[in-house]
C-alpha cells in the first residue's frame, strides 16, 4: 500500500508509469476512483501526457460513461463497475494490478471491491496484484487487513500552506451548520481580503452540499459584482462536464476564478491556478435510520485528515494560504480520519451484492470495518420484502437479476416487476429520476409526476420545455441517457417513447409501492399536511405543495428524523391501486372497544397494511364468542370496573391479596391474576351475554370466588377474617390496607378487656387498632394492645378526661367492662 502526501502523483503519475511495465505481461491495471469527476478527469489528464486521446491506452469507465477500446492497458472506473466485473468474472483474467485510490473516504463501493479482490487473490488468482493509496488514511488498519502489506510512504511536492482559523463572533448564538445565512456570510467575509490583494491565483471554497454553493456563489456574484477581473464557478457531481471542464482549466480570459465545491475537489482532482483556499469545514453525510430504513442528510464537522486534504490544495503552484472557518479549538477536537460509511449508510445494495457472491452470514464477511448488525439485517428484510431474497438468506433468481441492473434494489425490483410495456418505460425514466438530483432548480413541490411531465415535454420540444420548466438541461440529459442505458440492460427497445398525463398517473404510484413498500403513506387529518407510513414513521408535506391534502401517498425520498420527517419526492395513489398493487399483504381483523361514554361495545372491521389502516368499517351485530373475546381485551385496558364490580368484590380482593404475601401455598392473588385467568372463571360462565348492560347483572363476586377451591375459601375465611369481633361483642369489619395491613378502627371503650392484640394470617401478623376517640377521631395506633395498656395509654387517657369528661377513662382498663362510652348516671 502507498501513502503519498498531496502532490506526490499517486493518482496520476504512479498510474502512468506502470502503463506497460514487463511484469504486468498482458494484463491491464484497473484504478477505482470513488468519484466520477475524478476518474474521467484523471484518464484525460494520463492520456494527454501519452500524447493520446481517452479510450487509446488510457480509458474510463462510469456510470453512463464508457471509453475503452481493445487496446486500454490502464482502465480508470468508478463506484460499483469494479464490483459488476468481479461478479460476473470473479477470475478478471485479463487484469494483473487492481489500484484503490483515496481509499480515505471508505466508502461503501471501496471496501466491497477490496473485500472481493482480496478474496480472489486469495484463492484462484494468487498472480493479481492490489496496490492501496491514499493521502492521509490509517495505514495499520489497512495493512493489517491486506495481511501485513508493506507500507510505503512518499513523500509530496507541494509548497507551504499558511492556515489561518476564523472564529464565530459570537459562537453561542451562531450555529454555522444550521443557519444558512450565517454559513455563506462567513465565506464572504474570509474571501474581501483573498480578492483585494494583488496575488492572481485562484480560490477554492469548500462547502457542504449543493444548496450552499448556489446560495453563496449568488451572494458573492452580488458583492463582488465590481470586480469584473473575477468569475464564480460550481463544482459538484451533478453539473454537466462542459461545466465541470469550466471548474478544472484556467480561464481562458485569464480572470482570477473563485470555485466554490464540494469534497469532490478535497482529493485526486488536479485544479490548475489555486492558490488560495476557504474551508467551511463542513460535509453532508447520510444518516441511516434501521428502525424506519430511511436516511436524513446531515451536516457535520470534516475530520483533520480531510481538513489537510483540502489545505493541500493551496500549495500545488506556489505558497499558499488556507482560510478555516472555525476555530484552533474546534480543530483539536475533529477526529483524526474520516468516518467510514459502512457505518451509516444503507447496506441494502452492498447486502445484495454479498449475497450474489455467496456471503448471507454476518459473522462469516471478512469486513474492514463491520457495519452495525441492525443495519445489516434490515436490509435482509428489505431485500426479502422486495423478493429478492428468500426466507433463509439465499439469494433468488430476480435478485440475481436485480444486482445486475447498477440500481438500487428497491428500484431494481421496481423495473423487475413491472408489467405492461407502458409501465417498464415509465418504470426507466421513473428510476432515472431518482437516481439523480433533482431535475428543477427550485423547489416546485415534491410530485415525481410533475418531473416526468417535464422530462416528456423535453423529449418532444426542449426549447420550449426550458421555458415551461425550471430544468436543469444537464440533469435531465443524464437522466435520459441513464434511462436509455437501464432500457439497454432490460432488453427493451431505447426507441423514444412520450408517455401522457392519463398513462403516468395510471402507473407511477402502482410502480413506487414496488419499490417502497414501506413508505406507503396516509393522512392522518384533514387539512393536515402530516403523514403515518406503513413503517410507522411520520412524514410532512409544506403547506403550499400540489399535493396537500391528498389522501394517499407514495413517499420515494424523505429524512429520517425522531419526529416528522421532510418529505422531498412522493405522488399520489388511489385506494383502489393500493389494494391491486398489495392486497395479498393487507391483514383483516375485527375490534371492539368502548364507545366514548363507556356505556356500550363497539365493533370494527380494520382493513390495515402495517402501521397504517386502509378501511374501516362498522359492525352491526358481535357475535357471542367475538363479545367474549372483546370483554378479554376490554379487561386488559378498562379494568375489572367495566363489570358488576361492588365494594364486596373489592373488599374480598384486597383480603385474598394479602393472604397470599403471608401465607405460603395460597394463591398469588391480583385484578391482573383476575384479567388474566377470565376464561377460567368468568368467561365460561356468561356464553349467553351479549351486551355490557347485560354484564353489569352478572354476579361476578360469587364467580370470583369460585376461582378458588373450597379449602383455599375456609382458609380465607378463617385467616384473613372479614371482621373483628370486640370484648363487647360487637362486629368491626376489618380493612385490608396493602400498605399498613389490616386494620380495625374502633372506639377504645370498645377494646376493655381485650389484653393483646389478636393474630390473624396463621397467627403470623397482630391486628393493627386504629383506637377511636368519641367524636370518632383517631387518638391512638398500634399493634401491641399490651403495650399501650401499660404504657401510653395513661397519657391518652389523661388528655381524653379533660377533653370528654362524660365519657369512661378508668385508671384499670383491662378490668372494665368493654362497650359504651359514656358513663352511667347514679340513681338518686
Amino acid at each position: 500500500m502507498l501513502q503519498a502526501e498531496p502532490g506526490a502523483g499517486k493518482s496520476t503519475a504512479l498510474p502512468l508509469s506502470l502503463i506497460g511495465a514487463e511484469w504486468l505481461g498482458d494484463k491491464k491495471i484497473v484504478m477505482l476512483e470513488p468519484r466520477r469527476v475524478a476518474a474521467k478527469s484523471i484518464a484525460y489528464y494520463i492520456a494527454k501526457q501519452l500524447g493520446e486521446k481517452v479510450g487509446g491506452r488510457v480509458g474510463y469507465q462510469v456510470k453512463n460513461d464508457r471509453k475503452i477500446s481493445e487496446n486500454t492497458q490502464l482502465e480508470i472506473v468508478t463506484e460499483g463497475i469494479l464490483t459488476q466485473r468481479l461478479q460476473s468474472d470473479p477470475e478478471l483474467a485479463d487484469v494483473g494490478l487492481i489500484i484503490f485510490d483515496e481509499v480515505h473516504e471508505r466508502s461503501i463501493h471501496t471496501d466491497l471491491a477490496l473485500m472481493l479482490s482480496l478474496e480472489v487473490q486469495q484463492t484462484i488468482r494468487e498472480d493479481l496484484k492490489l496496490l492501496v493509496m491514499s493521502a492521509t488514511i490509517d495505514t495499520g488498519v489497512i495493512s493489517a487487513y491486506l495481511g501485513g502489506a508493506e507500507v510505503i510512504a512518499c513523500p509530496g511536492r507541494a509548497y507551504p500552506v499558511s492556515v489561518e482559523y476564523v472564529q464565530a463572533e459570537n459562537p453561542q448564538k451562531a450555529n454555522i451548520k444550521k443557519d444558512k445565512g450565517y454559513l455563506s456570510a462567513k465565506v464572504i467575509t474570509a474571501l474581501k481580503p483573498v480578492l483585494a490583494s494583488v496575488n492572481k491565483g485562484d480560490t477554492l471554497v469548500f462547502l457542504p452540499g449543493q444548496a450552499d454553493i448556489n446560495r453563496t456563489l449568488s451572494e458573492a456574484e452580488r458583492e463582488f459584482k465590481a470586480q469584473s477581473n473575477i468569475v464564480f464557478l460550481p463544482l459538484y457531481g451533478g453539473l454537466s462536464i462542459d461545466q465541470q471542464e469550466r471548474a478544472l482549466s484556467p480561464d481562458p480570459t485569464a480572470k482570477r476564478r473563485v470555485i466554490f465545491t464540494t469534497n469532490i475537489a478535497e482529493t485526486s482532482l488536479t485544479i490548475e491556478g489555486v492558490t488560495c483556499v476557504v474551508d467551511s469545514g463542513l460535509e453532508k453525510v447520510s444518516i441511516y435510520d434501521p428502525a424506519s430504513g430511511m436516511t436524513r442528510l446531515d451536516t457535520v464537522y470534516i475530520s483533520q485528515a480531510s481538513a489537510e486534504q483540502r489545505k493541500g490544495r493551496a500549495g500545488r503552484v506556489q505558497k499558499g494560504q488556507c482560510i478555516r472557518l472555525w476555530s484552533e479549538l474546534k480543530q483539536r477536537s475533529l477526529s483524526e480520519y474520516q468516518g467510514e460509511e459502512i457505518l451509516t449508510a444503507d447496506l441494502a445494495s452492498l447486502v445484495l451484492d454479498l449475497m450474489l457472491w455467496g456471503l448471507t452470514e454476518y459473522h462469516d464477511i471478512n469486513w474492514l470495518t463491520p457495519p452495525p448488525p441492525a443495519h445489516f439485517e434490515t436490509a435482509q428484510q428489505l431485500l426479502s420484502s422486495l423478493g429478492l431474497v428468500n426466507g433463509v438468506g439465499g439469494i433468488t433468481p430476480l435478485g440475481t437479476q436485480a444486482s445486475m441492473l447498477g440500481v438500487h434494489p428497491r428500484l431494481a425490483a421496481m423495473l423487475l416487476k413491472a408489467k405492461s410495456v407502458t409501465e417498464k418505460g415509465v418504470a426507466c425514466e421513473l428510476v432515472a429520476l431518482l437516481s439523480e438530483n433533482d431535475i428543477f432548480y427550485t423547489r416546485r413541490g415534491v410530485d415525481v409526476i410533475e418531473r416526468l411531465v417535464a422530462v416528456q415535454d423535453y423529449k418532444m420540444n426542449k426549447s420550449s420545455a426550458q421555458q415551461t420548466w425550471p430544468l436543469k438541461v444537464a440533469t435531465v440529459e443524464q437522466a435520459l441517457k441513464t434511462a436509455r442505458s437501464i432500457k439497454g440492460r432490460l432488453g427493451i427497445p431505447a426507441k423514444a417513447v412520450t408517455y401522457s398525463l392519463a398513462q403516468l398517473q395510471d402507473c407511477v404510484g402502482k410502480l413506487l409501492l414496488i419499490a417502497y413498500p414501506d413508505r406507503l403513506a396516509k393522512r392522518r387529518s384533514a387539512n393536515d399536511g402530516r403523514y403515518q407510513l406503513a413503517n410507522g414513521k411520520g412524514v410532512r408535506l409544506f403547506d403550499d405543495d400540489a399535493l396537500f391534502g391528498t389522501d394517499w401517498l407514495v413517499v420515494s425520498d424523505c429524512n429520517a428524523l425522531k419526529k416528522d420527517g421532510q418529505i422531498f419526492s412522493a405522488c399520489a395513489i388511489e385506494l383502489a391501486d393500493i389494494h391491486d398493487s398489495i392486497g395479498h399483504l393487507v391483514h383483516e381483523e375485527n375490534t371492539y372497544q368502548l364507545d366514548d361514554k363507556k356505556q356500550n361495545i363497539v365493533g370494527r372491521r380494520l382493513t390495515s397494511y402495517h402501521a397504517i389502516t386502509l378501511n374501516s368499517q362498522p359492525l352491526s351485530n358481535i357475535p357471542p364468542d367475538a363479545f367474549q373475546q372483546c370483554i378479554k381485551g376490554l379487561l386488559s385496558t378498562e379494568g375489572l370496573t367495566i363489570l358488576n364490580w361492588t365494594a364486596k368484590c373489592e373488599d374480598w380482593l384486597a383480603r385474598a391479596v394479602w393472604l397470599g404475601e403471608v401465607i405460603e401455598g395460597f394463591p398469588i392473588l391480583s385484578q391482573d391474576w383476575l384479567v388474566e385467568g377470565i376464561e377460567n372463571w368468568l368467561l365460561p360462565y356468561i356464553s349467553n351475554v351479549t351486551s355490557l348492560s347485560q354484564l353489569k347483572k352478572v354476579n361476578v363476586f360469587e364467580l370470583m370466588v369460585g376461582a378458588l377451591t373450597w379449602e383455599q375459601q375456609q382458609l380465607l375465611e378463617q385467616e384473613a377474617p372479614l371482621v373483628y369481633v370486640t370484648p363487647s361483642d360487637k362486629k368491626i369489619p376489618i380493612i385490608y390496607d396493602k400498605n399498613q395491613g389490616p386494620t380495625v378502627s374502633v372506639r377504645l371503650q370498645e377494646m376493655f378487656g381485650e389484653v393483646e392484640s389478636p393474630e390473624i394470617g396463621g397467627n403470623s401478623v397482630p391486628l393493627r387498632f386504629e383506637l377511636l376517640s368519641p367524636a370518632q377521631r383517631p387518638i391512638q395506633t398500634t399493634s401491641d394492645l399490651a403495650n399501650f395498656w401499660n404504657t401510653s395509654y395513661f397519657e391518652v387517657a389523661k388528655d381524653m378526661r379533660g377533653k370528654y369528661p362524660r365519657h369512661r377513662w378508668p385508671e384499670k382498663p383491662l378490668l372494665e367492662k368493654a362497650g359504651h362510652s359514656i358513663k352511667h348516671r347514679r340513681r338518686s
